[in-house]
């Protein structure tokens, strides 16, 4: 995950926007909640319906997200561990990533892209070993293929990576898609540009 959060990292600032004043995203606590699904879906502060649905139908997607929390934000503050700010977690009267998040900041949309790119990881992962029940390998990736080395057949469990857009797209994205102002749809620009990023970076692994 490093490596292709760390090139996120490169590339980002070619596509985020950082106009909004103000970010708030509550399943980020999911790491800070921890305990079983159940704990995390009814003691999160912040979701909105859609979300906690998702949480009380999928609470195999709930533990490897909330793993996927722990990850995305010790990549976080790797690479911002030469600034004032470092996605510390700890200022608990601001939010979960301090006040620096309150205002249109780099930072703040880097934590966006990076969060949603997290989610992505973390739930294409536990469906590849086989700990999700709503999803299996990718089903495309079955038989013979060519690449530029020649014909192979594929092995193993390849990574479903369209199961993994397609929740997050569902999960993170509900609390923006709720609302119309320009926060919002800055949240939804920076929920993408950070899987769009996360995803080109394995298909080239």
């Amino acid at each position: 995950m490093n490596a292709c959060l760390g090139g996120i990292w490169l590339w980002l600032p070619l596509l985020l926007t950082w106009l909004s004043p103000e970010v708030s995203s509550s399943w980020w606590y999911m790491r800070a909640t921890g305990g079983s699904s159940r704990v995390m879906c009814d003691n999160v502060p912040g979701l909105v319906s859609r979300q906690r649905q998702l949480c009380h139908r999928h609470p195999d997607v709930m533990r490897a997200i909330g793993l996927g929390v722990a990850e995305w934000t010790a990549e976080c503050q790797h690479q911002f561990r030469q600034h004032r700010w470092n996605c510390n977690t700890l200022d608990r009267d601001h939010g979960l990533f301090g006040r620096v998040l309150l205002r249109s900041s780099r930072e703040s949309a880097f934590v966006y892209a990076i969060s949603s790119a997290g989610v992505v990881f973390a739930i294409t992962r536990a469906c590849s070993q086989g700990e999700l029940k709503s999803c299996s390998c990718d089903p495309k990736k079955k038989g013979t293929a060519k690449d530029s080395k020649g014909t192979f057949d594929w092995g193993g469990c390849s990574d479903n990576i369209d199961y993994g857009i397609k929740f997050a797209r569902a999960f993170v994205d509900a609390k923006e898609r709720k609302g119309k102002d320009a926060r919002a749809l800055m949240n939804l620009h920076n929920n993408r540009a950070g899987r769009k990023v996360w995803t080109a970076a394995v298909l080239v692994l």
